[in-house]
Formats: structure tokens, C-alpha cells, sequence
């Protein structure tokens, strides 16, 4: 039985993160074509889910030059706190928010015939939950 090397390790990692991509590409087109089917959709869905769960179990990020000893040693609790300017965004996206949703709700009073409030409402939505998550990521490590 041949034995496992470093390389081929290395090579089933990133293969497995190349699988990740594609399955990220395919259920991002199956979402975004799909939109009047719900089968595509879905099926759109579960792969980007799938790809997530490759990405994952392919810990590339794992084979830095760190031992495991020297990962097992580290002390978690000396994470630094989040810094002034992540608060100082964090809390500017609050209004940002809120001023989307002002727009979001004027646009479906007069009917809701423009996208651009939607697509801004969803752009907002989307930075203040990758900053906002970010943010309670930094708190937690603490």
C-alpha cells in the first residue's frame, strides 16, 4: 500500500479547493440564471453549500510552516481587540442601513417599480453582515 505523502496531501487539498471554487461558480450561475425556477435555485443553493463544506475540509490555511506543537501552545486569549477604525465603520453602517431601508420602504410605497433600492438595500446588507460579523469574530477571540 503506497504511502501518503506530504505532496500528495498538499495536491488532495488543493484539489479539493479548485472542486470548492467550481461548485461556488456553478451555484452562484444556478442562483442567478434560476431565478424563475425554484428547482435551480435550490439546487444552486446546495451547491454553494457543498462548497463551503469543501473549502473547509481542505484546510489549505493548515499547512503553514507553524508545528502542531507550536499551534497547540499558542495562547488565544492575547488576540488583540478590535481596533478604532473597525468601530468607527461598524457604527457608520448603522445609519447607512437604516437610510437603505428608507429608501427600500419609499420605493414600495410608490409601487415598487425601481431595483436600485432593492440592489442597494442588498449591498448594504451584505457589508454590514461580513463587517459586523467580523466584528463580533474580534470580540469573541478575546
Amino acid at each position: 500500500m503506497p504511502e501518503t505523502t506530504s505532496q500528495n496531501v498538499t495536491r488532495k487539498r488543493y484539489g479539493l479547493l479548485l472542486l470548492a471554487f467550481l461548485l461556488l461558480l456553478l451555484g452562484g450561475a444556478g442562483v442567478y440564471l434560476g431565478s424563475h425556477n425554484f428547482l435551480i435555485r435550490v439546487l444552486g443553493i446546495v451547491a454553494i453549500m457543498a462548497s463551503t463544506y469543501f473549502v473547509r475540509i481542505s484546510r489549505v490555511r493548515d499547512g503553514s510552516a507553524l508545528s502542531e506543537t507550536s499551534r497547540r501552545g499558542r495562547d488565544f486569549k492575547t488576540a488583540e481587540a478590535p481596533g478604532t477604525l473597525l468601530w468607527i465603520i461598524s457604527l457608520s453602517l448603522v445609519p447607512l442601513l437604516g437610510g437603505a431601508f428608507f429608501l427600500l420602504h419609499i420605493d414600495a410605497v410608490n409601487g415598487g417599480h425601481e431595483r436600485w433600492p432593492v440592489d442597494v438595500f442588498a449591498g448594504v446588507g451584505f457589508t454590514c453582515a461580513i463587517v459586523w460579523g467580523y466584528l463580533v469574530a474580534k470580540i469573541r477571540s478575546r
